[in-house]
């Protein structure tokens, strides 16, 4: 049963929610503008997730798995419920992602420095692609997450869960909110700084001048190189 939550509690949360929702609509029409593609996907994966989520929840409450106080049983129910607290650990999943990207980017990092004390350093290959991989797989993290939470706490309000409170139902739309906020931004941010490296954009000043410095002292570190080497190094 649903119990109305103190009139502050009320006050602070329509807040919370329409900055959210502020900033949701300014992040997604800036890049609606600029990628739409980019909005697309993000609210296509939410709405996959929170579609695969009531259905999990509904066939998993017919089965047993879930019973009716919102409580996992049997096996499959640990095995949901293994499942809900991976998608949930946001913390451990993008600590993963930083890790593989790290093995990727840091060892070659590290070669491009040392060889270019000697002039002989090649430009850093899948440094991009790494990049690109983590960012959208954060992205990705914060959507499910959002779209979990949010299908979850639609289902047990519908279905009177035990412990469902108003006040409950409030934080996790927070959570939901919080994540799309974060899936906005991430994304936002990750076009802001790929966006002077494309090769057909037109950087700002400040861009274009670290794109120079950039430039400069990758060709020091190739120095030896052969220019048509070193070009066909950095085309690949």
């Amino acid at each position: 049963m649903l119990t109305a939550p103190p009139l502050a509690f009320f006050g602070v949360s329509a807040c919370i929610f329409f900055v959210a929702l502020l900033i949701i609509g300014f992040l997604g029409t800036k890049l609606a503008n600029r990628d739409p593609s980019d909005v697309r996907l993000i609210w296509y994966l939410f709405s996959l997730t929170t579609t695969l989520t009531i259905v999990v929840a509904w066939w998993a409450s017919g089965a047993g798995a879930i019973n009716a106080a919102g409580s996992f049983r049997g096996t499959a129910g640990n095995w949901l419920m293994r499942l809900l607290m991976t998608t949930l650990d946001i913390e451990t999943t993008l600590k993963v992602y930083a890790a593989v990207v790290g093995l990727i980017v840091a060892p070659q990092l590290l070669s491009w420095v040392l060889s270019g004390l000697f002039g002989c350093a090649s430009a850093p290959r899948f440094i991009g692609p790494a990049l690109r991989f983590l960012f959208w797989s954060t992205v990705k993290s914060f959507v499910v997450l959002a779209g979990v939470v949010l299908a979850a706490t639609a289902y047990g309000w519908f279905r009177s869960w035990d412990g469902m409170t108003a006040r409950l139902v409030v934080v996790h739309v927070w959570t939901a909110l919080m994540a799309l906020t974060a899936a906005f931004g991430t994304l936002y941010m990750y076009r802001d700084l790929s966006e002077p490296w494309q090769p057909e954009s037109e950087p700002g000043p400040n861009a274009a001048k670290l794109r120079r410095i950039i430039y400069r002292i990758n060709a020091w570190m190739n120095r030896r190189i052969p220019q048509a080497q070193t070009a066909e190094l950095i085309d690949s």
